[in-house]
């Protein structure tokens, strides 16, 4: 009986500690909200056609810039 007890009393802790930290991020969340930008478009306004070379598609590094080494 004592362990059963036991593992219920774990089980109310581990549930205790995440609804604590899900008060303490909303709160965070509704006190300090980021401010959205409006700086570049939802949808570009030509898209982007594959040209076989894989330029068109997603890149995992940007291009360095002209004069960078």
């Amino acid at each position: 009986m004592d362990e059963l007890i036991g593992l219920i009393l774990l089980a109310v802790y581990i549930t205790a500690i995440v609804g604590l930290a899900a008060i303490v991020t909303y709160a965070v969340i509704k006190i300090f909200p980021t401010k959205r930008t409006s700086s570049k478009p939802d949808k570009p306004d030509k898209p982007e056609t594959p040209s076989g070379d894989g330029s068109g598609q997603g890149r995992l590094f940007r291009r360095a810039k002209r004069g960078a080494a």
